[in-house]
């Protein structure tokens, strides 16, 4: 039997995605902050999927020796990840200067340093049997400057291009390892909102706006297909070909107008 580790598996986007997989019939391995939810979760998802094992860790994935606890975790229960989701991760919101120090540093940790640690350590492993998939959680902000979200579109810009670096090694050590980066839209039905506090900001029922459901069926096919980069959902593609063609000025013309408040 196979098995999947995702951060922040017990809600939003890594909930759905986990019902994928259960499906598929992987050994779910979940890492999240809420010791509460993820016994929701577990008991929500093993009511729809009765026969998958899901095993949890209590963990602050934002503290720096966390990603070595998760790996030391999975290999004191002997367990073999074929799939590592990093997912785990929050946003902030407001111009640079207003936005609490300490909470960027915690959403840097979080969003970079977690997931670079993570991949580094399960991609050791992976490299030794030659097999396995890493799948890391980026967002359509990757792609361009960002006002009000200056350092969170940094931390999944970073996401993104080492993702997309390691694709390339991948390919010219001719390993069979998959990396796979997957950059949604805003999610219209995630905590993400109300945590980044952006209750009155357009974007989530903008013009590239998606679900989780989308969003993890998108992560699902792709992975099943063998994909490197995954743009979901369907109106973000459709846009992000359209920005190759306008002008500077016009994307943050849009980008502003997505990101200003009812």
């Amino acid at each position: 039997m196979k098995t999947v580790l995702i951060t922040g598996g017990s809600s939003g986007i890594g909930f759905e995605i986990s019902k994928y997989f259960a499906r598929g019939g992987y050994t779910i391995l979940w890492v999240s902050l809420l010791a509460e939810e993820l016994e929701t979760a577990k008991t929500a998802l093993q009511k729809e999927f009765f026969n998958t094992s899901v095993e949890t860790l209590t963990l602050d994935l934002a503290q720096s020796a966390s990603a070595q606890k998760v790996y030391d975790w999975v290999k004191s229960n002997n367990w073999n990840v074929d799939v590592l989701i990093n997912n785990a991760g929050f946003g902030t919101y407001g111009f640079a200067n207003d936005i609490a120090f300490e909470k960027e540093v915690a959403m840097i940790q979080l969003n970079v340093m977690n997931v670079f640690k993570m991949t580094r350590l399960f991609l050791k492993d992976m490299l030794a049997k030659n097999a396995g998939t890493i799948i890391n959680i980026s967002s359509n902000t990757s792609f361009q400057p960002v006002p009000k979200m200056a350092a969170y579109a940094a931390t999944k810009s970073f996401v993104k291009h080492y993702s997309e670096s390691l694709i390339e090694e991948l390919k010219a050590l001719k390993s069979k390892v998959q990396v796979i980066v997957v950059c949604p839209a805003a999610i219209k039905n995630t905590p993400f909102k109300n945590a980044a506090k952006m209750e009155k900001v357009k974007t989530f029922e903008g013009l590239v706006a998606t679900t989780k459901e989308e969003v993890a069926k998108d992560v699902w096919n792709g992975f099943r297909k063998g994909k490197s980069v995954i743009l979901s959902g369907s109106k973000l593609r459709r846009l992000i070909w359209l920005n190759s063609l306008l002008p500077h000025s016009v994307v943050q013309f849009l980008l502003r107008r997505e990101l200003s408040e009812k």
